[in-house]
């Protein structure tokens, strides 16, 4: 069923919302399910009668399984109404509109808290093919806030206090998708989390698609002076940093890390290649000396750091000394997590016009050795925490009946899963708090331990 009745026996439209992609897109996402609730639609887990998929555009796989996903819904529900919306519909809407008759709205990253309003529209007028509702980005844009309730749906909530991104990196596409970088105020970034925090969540994750320039189109604040703003608000809680682009990292932010008691012991860099040449090809304003540094500098100020990285792997020209360079710059500086993805071309950039492309036998060999690497490079900063006392955020409880395990994340973003007494039980309300738990043995995929 895709209506239901309210207490005065009207019908109740339900929805649902699909997404994917970064933490920037979950943060929407939830801002849509409260923007939809606020405006009478029902949120469900089921078959809905209006369909929301929040889409990513950095890969291509993103892309195809966003286009699967909306002619699925269709074909099981010719009824249902489709809306595309995000990053993928901004950037390439032309062509959805005509490769994609299964979505009857296509809306962008402008105008999204304008959704119910248009999807009542759609539904009164009942259209038929897809509607454009897409709005080209401009310079002196600013933040559009939308509505964010006080559940968010997850033990770890993102507010998202940047948008845009001023770069221009051959291979990405997030310019075009975003717009120029813009931020929202620190009042409405207080706001936001404080009101998150009366409602008993104890983990922020501020996100940005360059969160490292937050506040710089404001010009009276950065990202370390926010975060030293939100540590001072008086709840029990912690704040954790979405990926900060490595010419963003200042020595100021990564002091604030080692030294704010608020903020995770946990950094997430996107290097993309250790290669110079590389990395000049891509259009990336660094070269790996620096993102060393940074690294080698964060683990002087905060021993122990948990530091991730995103490699792109087989980007156009990359040669074996290349591949070579980034896997041994990768194990000498100790990483914790990589990220790897094979180069997807995305239409429209500089890159996809490259003609040395890399072979896909060669750049599946690739992928697969960086991968071997990350399982190593795991594997050692786990071991390197066994016996010491982490504080772990509790996100799901698993096992059968009264007994089980406390499953979670330390600051360090190491996955810990614990036992519990019989006497805890799921009645506790574990999930959602802080436990002290004792590493105690690298299970793989998680590290287990006891609770202190």
């Amino acid at each position: 069923m895709n209506q239901c009745a309210n207490k005065d026996g009207e019908r109740e439209i339900t929805f649902k919302v699909i997404t994917f992609g970064c933490p920037v897109n979950r943060h929407e996402s939830v801002a849509i399910e409260s923007a939809m609730q606020q405006a009478g639609f029902i949120n469900t887990e089921g078959r809905a009668r209006v369909n929301i998929i929040n889409s990513c555009v950095v890969t291509g796989a993103a892309a195809a399984e966003a286009r699967r996903v909306a002619r699925k819904i269709k074909r099981e529900d010719p009824h249902a109404l489709v809306v595309l919306a995000g990053c993928y519909p901004q950037v390439y809407h032309r062509e959805l509109a005509e490769e994609m008759p299964e979505t009857d709205i296509l809306i962008g990253t402008r105008g999204r808290s304008a959704l119910p309003a248009l999807i009542r529209q759609a539904l009164d007028e009942k259209w038929h093919g897809p509607r454009l509702m897409v709005t080209e980005h401009e310079q002196g844009d600013k933040f559009e806030e939308m509505p964010l309730l006080s559940w968010y749906g997850r033990v770890r909530p993102v507010v998202k206090i940047q948008e845009g991104c001023n770069e221009f990196c051959t291979y990405c596409i997030i310019r075009k998708a975003r717009g120029r970088s813009r931020s929202l105020p620190p009042d409405r970034v207080l706001e936001q989390v404080r009101s998150l925090l009366e409602a008993g969540y104890r983990e922020i994750v501020l996100a940005g698609n360059q969160l490292g320039l937050y506040g710089q189109d404001l010009g009276d604040t950065d990202l370390p002076q926010i975060i030293e703003e939100m540590s001072r608000l008086p709840y029990d809680f912690r704040i954790r940093l979405n990926y900060v682009e490595p010419m963003n990292v200042t020595e100021r932010l990564l002091e604030t890390v080692a030294f704010n008691p608020r903020v995770c012991n946990h950094l997430y860099i996107p290097v993309q290649s250790c290669s110079d040449r590389v990395l000049k090809r891509m259009g990336r304003k660094y070269r790996a000396a620096d993102f060393a540094a940074i690294v080698r500098m964060a683990k002087s100020l905060a021993p122990g750091i948990s530091i991730w990285t995103d490699l792109i792997v087989g980007f156009p020209g990359e040669e074996e000394a290349d591949h070579d360079i980034t896997l041994h710059m990768i194990r000498e500086l100790g990483l914790a997590h990589l990220h790897v993805f094979p180069y997807s071309p995305r239409p429209g950039t500089p890159a996809a016009r490259f003609t040395d492309n890399v072979r896909p036998d060669i750049k599946k060999k690739r992928v697969e050795e960086m991968q071997r690497l990350d399982r190593e490079l795991s594997r050692n900063y786990n071991g390197s925490v066994l016996g010491e006392k982490l504080r772990v955020l509790v996100e799901r409880i698993v096992g059968e009946g009264q007994c089980g395990f406390a499953e979670g994340y330390a600051d360090n973003y190491v996955s810990v899963r614990v036992p519990l007494e019989c006497t805890f039980g799921v009645e506790n309300k574990l999930v959602g708090q802080f436990i002290n738990v004792l590493a105690q043995a690298d299970a793989g995929s998680y590290l287990a331990g006891t609770l202190i």
